[in-house]
């Protein structure tokens, strides 16, 4: 090859350098955290499993509140559900009650008797009813409907001196409350009753409660 030739093909040019793009600066929460040491990011992650106990701890608890709750309200549906029922049943109790008040010791019809009243109080008290006794307590108008003052010296005034009806509850509510007569001081000084004292009912106002307070 001539000299003219090489002066015309030339050598090749060489391909222009492709220019490297500067490295992107990382975040400062990344940068901080790289130059934070083991005993640093321990700590840290510590810190953060705490919280995260904490929540599920708070978490668990309402749960189980509302468990508590739900169940406590199904509960009280169940008992208002029966409470219609269960007061149908008192007037019967209350007749058996007076009847045993006035029949005689070793009656072999007042042990029957005695018997029917029993199972049917225990029937009852598996439905959450329980009966409760007012005498010589003191008067108490969420327990008791007072039908009349009784003069008395037997009791102090103010407690209950007579029992016209029994009281019940239902769990942890008042089903019906007690038909009492309260008693007060005696005004002729002799202690002697100066109202109706019996106890088999007559005059009550029956199971509605419409008698007054004391």
């Amino acid at each position: 090859m001539t000299n003219e030739d090489e002066r015309a093909g030339g050598s090749p040019e060489a391909p222009p350098a492709t220019p490297i793009a500067p490295e992107p600066a990382k975040p400062a929460a990344v940068e901080a955290e790289a130059e934070a040491g083991p005993e640093e990011q321990i700590k840290k992650l510590e810190a953060s499993n705490r919280e995260l106990k904490d929540r599920l701890l708070r978490t668990a608890a309402e749960f189980e509140n509302f468990k508590k709750r739900a169940k406590k309200e199904q509960d009280d549906a169940a008992l208002r559900g029966r409470e219609p029922l269960l007061k149908e049943l008192l007037p019967a109790l209350d007749n058996l009650e007076r009847a045993l008040k006035h029949a005689p010791e070793g009656d072999p019809l007042t042990f029957g008797v005695k018997q029917t009243e029993k199972q049917i109080l225990q029937a009852l008290e598996k439905f959450g009813v329980t009966r409760f006794s007012s005498l010589g307590k003191p008067f108490d108008p969420s327990l008791h409907d007072a039908i009349q003052q009784v003069e008395t010296s037997e009791h102090p005034p103010g407690a209950v001196a007579l029992e016209f009806a029994s009281g019940y509850t239902l769990g942890a509510r008042l089903l019906r409350p007690a038909m009492v007569g309260v008693a007060k001081a005696p005004t002729n000084g002799s202690g002697e009753s100066g109202g109706d004292t019996s106890s088999d009912g007559e005059g009550s106002t029956g199971s509605d409660g419409g008698g007054g307070r004391a």
